[in-house]
């Protein structure tokens, strides 16, 4: 099972991966979701070649969120890039996904390349283009059960060993030190 879960807006690239997912034998994609194209991406969903292969269904509660994300195989984060945000975005889903320690398939955008290749928790396609999502899908999925295991695996550690609060705030922390230096200490 891949996962696709947030907005059901423009530019994630959840139309990419519903092309994509159609190339992977035995793969379906999951939709999970709300948003102003959610009625376009259902109706979608249930006609051919996608019935059967894309399911979308309702968002979770906050608190259910971290056990979906942990029931999938794969995550798909595959923002377009058409804008200086989607460049450098590093969204909640992206820490969700390394905490439940489930390996991803994103954009090959600046905010990911920062993460995602040095974490090792998946790897990084071209957004725009469905073949090589389902190249990337298929390259972790290829892994086998105790690849995919060990790629997530990776991802949940340097969740706990960077990408947590209490080391985000030191970097912070750091940033803002520097900055005040360089004014001579004033605020």
């Amino acid at each position: 099972m891949v996962l696709y879960q947030g907005l059901l807006v423009n530019d994630r690239g959840i139309e990419q991966s519903m092309d994509a997912i159609l190339a992977i034998p035995d793969a379906v994609l999951v939709v999970m979701g709300f948003g102003q194209h959610e009625e376009r991406v259902r109706a979608t969903a249930a006609r051919p070649p996608y019935a059967g292969r894309v399911h979308v269904i309702d968002p979770v509660p906050p608190g259910e969120l971290l056990g979906w994300s942990a029931s999938a195989d794969v995550m798909v984060m595959c923002y377009q890039p058409n804008s200086e945000n989607h460049a450098y975005v590093t969204p909640q889903k992206l820490w969700e996904a390394m905490a439940a320690g489930v390996p991803v398939v994103a954009s090959d955008l600046p905010g990911f390349r920062s993460v995602v290749p040095g974490a090792g928790c998946g790897v990084l396609v071209d957004p725009t283009d469905p073949a090589a999502i389902a190249a990337g899908i298929t390259e972790l999925l290829d892994r086998g059960p105790e690849g995919l295991r060990a790629t997530g695996e990776r991802g949940r550690a340097a969740a706990h060993a960077t990408y947590n609060w209490e080391e985000q705030m030191r970097v912070l922390d750091g940033v803002y030190g520097r900055l005040l230096a360089g004014r001579g200490g004033r605020s």
